[in-house]
């Protein structure tokens, strides 16, 4: 079968190299005029890449994805209240055949890169059929591995090329569970291998508590695996959330990795995740990067084939968007990415509006005291995205109306890589579409300060599980900010200074040279957020923490509370201030 061509961005600086050949400015010791030999993709019918997520009811279901190379004999998922897996209930899993692209690497791993000519302005040349031409030779990233200074978006373009390789996706739901109970479980074949053992607990009564964990924008590149890996990182602030935390399950806000139709992304964060995700149920919401092809478009059948959700994008269905309840409590999962179907390019259409209002609807017309949705590209963020991308302004006054009418009481966003937290917002009809809703405030005997009984929603972004940050661009002189991010040269500063009073909380962890004059970071962070959510009858508490430390180099790894704020609901507000 023949094998695809793809341009790429080289994220690769300059390295002093022995013996190094130039291209474009950039030195590799690994180029050579002859292409290294390709190495086989690997088989592994070991089962991986596994994740469980919720599927409708989550007090008796559970949905289950994994992967193999070939087709396993009668593939199931085993359950069982036990850790030695003992009587367990066994679930069928639908195969099915799917075709991943993996990049050509040489032997030792390293991505092989074709050298191609170039015009004046050093953009690739293509042929009359769309082809590059192979001007000198192949260079590789070997060799560029110690290096620290990153680039986001290089000007070297290399050409990688595809390989297609037929694997085996599966999906299983497990099915009339018990309420409230503690499972263990594996994916595989009872005639062939299984997985490690893994476990969930399913949900309980209404009002009982419970805790979740939000993280973001892991965002992985697999230009940058054998340089600084940044799956790495995500695995790592995954594996901390849980260590500080009694998470029933995880919520992620989008761009598990960067670029959907590279298999090889999805194996590095899977890889750096495993552990992580096979200790609890996880929540996917699609994020844009989960769409986004390496060179151009976008592709659905990635996402739907890595995840097991109840709303299955595809050509007619414009989005994986669904709800669920836990303990009472509604989530609702949006799709952000709708542009291409309809006339607007807005990131939702109005067939996902109409749901989102009548699901939330209905969730408050059966009692719902608490509704949380989820979505990736986000209304109000100190940085750039929320008041500049053309996919969100058409939708934004919407939006936040059904938000405002609905009493939504906390969203969840990603995108923007930075942190930032609102105070509750209320509809407005102004360019930001919010003005702060100035609910009574009381510091509880926890030290969380609660908002009491507030009207207006609280918007949460905690920055990246990854490496790829953005400046909190609004905090920035006007002139700064129209440098940068020039379609913002509509924003006057009594604007700016506006849209700053809707955030108790905006700002960049990361100190990072590249904010000197750019929104944009190197790659290179070692400052990772999550954020850690309970939820009680009566309360919301959200504490986020930064990760601090340098993996690459060895530092010790430190977590600190950078915020916490807490939601009250109900007749006693009192009961904050009493000791617990």
């Amino acid at each position: 079968m023949k094998k695809r061509q793809r341009i790429l961005a080289s994220i690769l600086v300059s390295v002093q190299l022995l013996a190094p050949a130039t291209v474009m400015g950039q030195e590799y010791l690994s180029y050579s005029e002859e292409k290294p030999a390709v190495a086989e993709i690997e088989v592994n019918n070991t089962p991986n890449r596994i994740v469980a997520s919720f599927h409708g009811d989550t007090q008796t279901r559970l949905a289950f994805n994994w992967y193999t190379t070939d087709l396993a004999e009668n593939p199931v998922v085993l359950v069982s209240t036990s850790k030695d897996m003992a009587d367990p209930l066994v679930f069928e899993a639908e195969a099915k055949e799917v075709e991943n692209e993996y990049a050509e690497r040489t032997e030792e791993g390293y991505f092989i890169f074709a050298d191609v000519e170039r015009d004046e302005e050093d953009d690739p040349v293509l042929d009359d059929e769309g082809n590059f031409t192979v001007k000198q030779g192949y260079f590789t990233d070997e060799g560029l591995e110690d290096e620290i200074d990153w680039i986001e978006n290089g000007d070297d373009y290399g050409i990688n090329t595809f390989i297609p390789v037929k694997e085996h996706s599966y999906k299983a739901i497990a099915d009339g569970l018990e309420a409230d109970t503690t499972y263990y479980y594996q994916v595989g074949s009872q005639e062939g291998e299984l997985s490690e053992i893994g476990t969930f607990k399913t949900s309980g009564e209404s009002g009982e508590a419970f805790q979740f964990l939000h993280v973001t924008d892991t965002q992985n590149a697999f230009f940058n695996e054998n340089t600084r890996n940044e799956a790495i990182w995500g695995g790592d602030t995954f594996r901390r959330a849980l260590d500080n935390s009694e998470a029933d399950f995880v919520i992620h806000t989008g761009d598990w990795i960067d670029s959907a139709d590279l298999e090889d992304e999805w194996v590095d964060i899977f890889r750096h995740s495993q552990d992580s995700l096979l200790e609890l149920p996880w929540t996917v919401i699609p994020g844009n990067h989960d769409y986004d092809k390496v060179y151009g478009g976008h592709t659905y059948e990635e996402f739907n084939e890595h995840f097991n959700v109840p709303n299955v994008r595809t050509e007619e269905n414009t989005g994986n968007y669904y709800s669920f309840d836990y303990n009472g409590v509604h989530f609702v999962v949006a799709d952000t990415d709708e542009q291409e179907f309809n006339d607007e390019g807005a990131m939702f259409t109005e067939e996902q509006m109409t749901w989102l209002r009548e699901d939330i609807q209905a969730a408050r017309d059966n009692g719902a005291k608490w509704v949380i949705l989820g979505y990736h590209r986000p209304l109000f963020s100190m940085s750039y995205h929320s008041l500049q991308d053309e996919e969100i302004q058409p939708v934004r006054d919407e939006l936040m109306q059904m938000i405002d009418e609905l009493d939504v009481d906390l969203v969840l966003n990603g995108h923007d890589h930075n942190l930032s937290r609102t105070k509750p917002l209320v509809y407005a009809d102004n360019f930001a579409s919010a003005e702060v809703d100035y609910a009574e405030v009381i510091l509880g005997s926890d030290m969380v300060e609660y908002y009491v009984n507030p009207e207006g929603t609280v918007f949460n972004l905690p920055n990246t599980a990854g490496t790829k940050t953005y400046e909190a661009i609004y905090n920035r002189p006007l002139d700064f900010i129209h440098t940068a991010r020039p379609k913002l040269e509509w924003l006057t500063q009594e604007q700016v200074d506006y849209f700053r009073t809707l955030f108790a909380v905006g700002m960049q962890p990361q100190q990072s040279q590249a904010f000197v004059d750019s929104h944009s970071n190197y790659r290179d962070s070692d400052v990772q957020t999550y954020s850690i959510i309970d939820v009680t009858e009566d309360t919301i508490v959200v504490k986020t923490y930064n990760v601090y430390g340098d993996l690459l180099q060895g530092e010790e790894r430190i977590t600190q509370l950078v915020d916490s704020y807490g939601i009250y609901k109900g007749d006693n507000p009192e009961s904050l201030t009493e000791a617990q």
